[in-house]
């Protein structure tokens, strides 16, 4: 019996694309980062990107800001979104292995749910309540050592409390999901 392979089409590949390059990016990023500064990644990583999207938005023939308040609201947005998230994630990538760090980024939803009902008073039902535990839940057991897993499964909240929860890298790492999060916010 033969196993036929599903017929993917472009459309489905360009859909794809952008997961596949979000989800890849902490590996390539990390194994260039020995041979330059954290802050030049970042920045090789922001300009080609801001450049590609001005370029679409004038082909698209998009409006372009016009007011000094639309231009702050982009400033304060570029600051946060992207210097604060770049800065962080590059710090925080030659302090932590790339698979952690990814996952502790993909935290950022968690922060935004939290941040838009503290901000906005949108409403978190019961099953949002649940799906953000059980996400903290997921990062903590894939994120956390397993010696302070432990001792908070066994309610020793000293050592815990002593044993210093998260490396430098790790911190940066959420610095930079916090601050991702508040780029969507501003959004």
């Amino acid at each position: 019996m033969q196993i036929q392979m599903p017929n993917i089409s472009r459309q489905s590949a360009f859909v794809i694309l952008p997961f596949f390059l979000w989800g890849t990016a902490m590996v390539v990023m990390k194994s260039v980062l020995p041979q330059t500064s954290p802050f030049f990644l970042a920045v090789v990583r922001l300009i080609p990107a801001g450049i590609l999207l001005l370029a679409v938005a004038h082909w698209l023939g998009r409006p372009q800001p016009q007011t000094w308040r639309s231009w702050l609201w982009i400033a304060l947005f570029a600051l946060v979104d992207g210097t604060l998230f770049q800065g962080f994630l590059a710090l925080g990538l030659v302090r932590t292995d790339a698979g952690l760090g990814s996952l502790l980024i993909d935290s950022q939803p968690l922060a935004v749910a939290v941040l838009a009902a503290l901000l906005y008073q949108e409403r978190i039902g019961l099953v949002a309540i649940g799906g953000l535990l059980l996400g903290i839940l997921g990062i903590s057991i894939i994120g956390l050592p397993a010696d302070l897993l432990n001792a908070l499964l066994a309610g020793d909240f000293t050592t815990v409390w002593q044993g210093g929860i998260f490396t430098l890298g790790e911190w940066f790492m959420l610095g930079a999901s916090l601050s991702m999060a508040v780029g969507t916010i501003l959004i």
